[in-house]
C-alpha cells in the first residue's frame, strides 16, 4: 500500500487502485479514532472525518455510513441517505455493514477494529462499494454480495472491476473458535482452505476467504490487491483483539470524484 502524510496521519491507498482517474479514497490510520461512539477523544471524531474529507476533496456533508452490526446486508445509497452518519452512529444507514454508490462526490465510510475493509471500483461505469468483513460478514459472502450488487444495480462488469482488501487480523493471528469453522463450512467449498490449527488455537485466513469471493464473483486475480498487514502485529492500526473493546476504530473513506 502507498502511504502518504497528510493532516498530522498517515493515510494509506491501495497502489492498484491510487491511479484511477475518478476514484479518491484513504484508510486511515492511529492515532485518531474515527468512531463516534468508542475508543478516545470521540469528541474530535467528526472534526477527523471532515479532514480525511477534505484532504480527498470530498464534500463532508455528503459523507455516508453504514450502521455495521455484522450482518452481511448491504445497501444502495438513495438521494435521502446522503450524508447519513457522518456525525455518529445513530444517524447512519441502518441494518448494513456495505454500501454501493455511482453518485459523484458522495463519500462512504465504513470502520474497523480488526476486521477487513473492502473496496470495489468499477473505472468504466464509475460505480463503487465498500464492506465492513468481520468473520460474519464473510461467512454471509459480502464480498461477492458486493460485486454482485454492483453488477445488478449499476450494470457493471465484474471482469473490469478493482478491488483492494485492507489490514486486518491476520491469517497467523486471528484465532476464533469450532463454531466459526462449522458455520464457514455451511457456506464455502474446501473452507478448511482457510482455517489452520496453530499453538495459540485455530485461525481464520480473512484475507483469502474474502478474496476468493471476489475472483469467484468475476474478478480478475490481478485486479485485487490484499493488503496483507495484520493489525494484531501493526500498532499503527486499531485493534479489538490487541487493545480490547474500548479501543478506538479506522475508517476506510472512498468516494467517486466530481468531473
Amino acid at each position: 500500500m502507498i502511504v502518504e502524510s497528510a493532516g498530522g496521519i498517515d493515510l494509506l491507498r491501495f497502489g492498484a487502485l491510487a491511479d484511477l482517474a475518478g476514484l479518491a479514497h484513504a484508510i486511515t490510520t492511529g492515532p485518531w479514532n474515527m468512531a463516534c461512539h468508542c475508543g478516545p477523544d470521540v469528541r474530535l471524531a467528526v472534526s477527523r472525518r471532515q479532514r480525511v474529507c477534505d484532504t480527498l476533496g470530498l464534500a463532508f456533508d455528503r459523507l455516508t455510513c453504514a450502521e455495521q452490526i455484522h450482518g452481511g446486508e448491504l445497501a444502495v445509497v438513495q438521494p435521502e441517505q446522503v450524508g447519513a452518519g457522518r456525525d455518529g452512529r445513530a444517524s447512519a444507514v441502518a441494518g448494513v455493514d456495505g454500501l454501493l454508490t455511482d453518485r459523484p462526490g458522495v463519500g462512504l465510510m465504513v470502520l474497523s477494529a480488526d476486521c477487513p475493509l473492502v473496496l470495489v471500483f468499477d473505472p468504466q461505469r464509475r460505480a463503487l462499494g465498500v464492506a465492513h468483513a468481520s468473520w460474519r460478514c464473510t461467512v454471509a459472502q459480502i464480498s461477492r454480495c458486493l460485486v454482485d450488487g454492483m453488477a445488478d444495480v449499476f450494470g457493471c462488469d465484474p471482469v473490469g472491476l478493482r478491488a483492494g482488501i485492507g489490514p486486518s487480523a491476520g491469517p497467523e493471528r486471528y484465532v476464533v473458535g469450532d463454531d466459526v469453522r462449522q458455520r464457514a463450512a455451511a457456506v464455502f467449498d474446501h473452507h478448511d482452505r482457510y482455517f489452520r490449527q496453530t499453538p495459540a488455537g485455530m485461525t481464520f485466513d480473512l484475507w483469502s476467504a474474502n478474496r476468493d469471493q471476489l475472483l469467484a464473483a468475476g474478478l480478475r486475480a490481478n485486479r485485487v490487491e490484499v493488503a496483507g498487514i495484520c493489525t494484531i502485529q501493526d500498532d499503527r492500526f486499531f485493534s479489538y483483539r490487541r487493545d480490547g473493546p474500548e479501543t478506538g476504530r479506522f475508517a476506510l473513506v472512498a468516494g467517486l470524484q466530481l468531473p
